[in-house]
């Protein structure tokens, strides 16, 4: 396992000023293409108006950034341990740690969905906030590795990785984990690591029924790029004014799931018919 921490060259250049103008923060992009050629355009759209924007928020985010950058590292090796002795299974994968344009918080990618990437300047720099997100996407690890021993090493290569209901069972499936790993949390924290508030969590239960409806029609039709925003991502919500809303959906599912199944099946069944037969049981309650 690596870390490529990539903070401290960030904190050192925006001390300088070399981030405040469009050339001095593409020059820190290209320092690290590992990192940056993934995070573009995949999970930040690179725009000018994004970057312009990231350099006015630089300077109010720095000392976030730079505590999350020191703290992060010891919070990925306690909970790579947490783990191991939870599974049996070592999370033995690279992690990323950068600051971003204000796109995605953290994410697992790589050719074989084998690495995590950690935007800082989106997250909480407080120790138990680091610990969960770490614990989230190692989750995210632990849950491709139970698939790849029950249906081989190239398992991930049969799932329709664009279904809403497969989205479900891999957010559900890290948030599942990540309770098991790291207990005793309000549930809002394992779905925003700190860095939103309660109300969507009181919003989720309080329209639950007419929400779940909603997901279901939108996967009846098309699935786009649009409702996956909608429904997973920091920069949807715009229906409700709350986002990530499919994340309390894809956790109350994956606790359905596992108390039919029992966990290791529910972490690791991907096939899109038993997911939409189990879904519409799991609406019926």
């Amino acid at each position: 396992m690596a870390i490529n921490n990539t903070v401290y060259e960030f904190m050192e250049r925006l001390d300088r000023g070399d981030l405040m103008t469009r050339d001095g923060l593409e020059d820190y992009f290209r320092r690290y293409p590992e990192v940056f050629g993934v995070y573009f355009p995949d999970y930040c759209p690179k725009t000018d108006e994004r970057l312009i924007r990231a350099i006015e928020q630089y300077p109010a985010k720095a000392e976030d950034i730079s505590l999350a950058g020191q703290r992060l590292p010891e919070e990925i090796d306690n909970t790579r341990e947490l783990y191991r002795g939870l599974t049996g299974i070592d999370a033995d994968v690279d992690h990323h740690l950068f600051a971003g344009a204000f796109g995605s918080s953290a994410f697992v990618a790589g050719e074989k969905k084998n690495e995590i990437f950690y935007a800082l300047e989106m997250l909480s720099p407080e120790p138990d906030d680091l610990r969960l997100v770490a614990a989230h996407e190692m989750g995210h690890i632990i849950q491709f590795r139970m698939s790849a021993g029950t249906a081989g090493d190239d398992w991930w290569q049969d799932v329709q990785w664009n279904h809403p209901l497969v989205t479900l069972v891999s957010e559900g499936g890290a948030i599942y984990l990540s309770k098991l790993a790291i207990p005793g949390r309000g549930r809002p924290d394992y779905i925003s690591f700190g860095a939103l508030g309660e109300e969507g969590y009181g919003f989720y239960i309080g329209n639950k029924r007419r929400l779940h409806e909603e997901f279901m029609n939108d996967m009846r039709g098309t699935w786009s790029a649009e409702k996956d925003k909608e429904w997973f991502r920091l920069s949807g919500g715009s229906r409700s004014g709350h986002s990530r809303l499919g994340y309390y959906i894809a956790d109350g599912f994956m606790e359905h799931r596992a108390e039919l199944r029992g966990m290791d099946a529910a972490l690791t069944d991907w096939d899109t018919m038993t997911l939409e037969e189990e879904f519409m049981d799991y609406l019926k309650r």
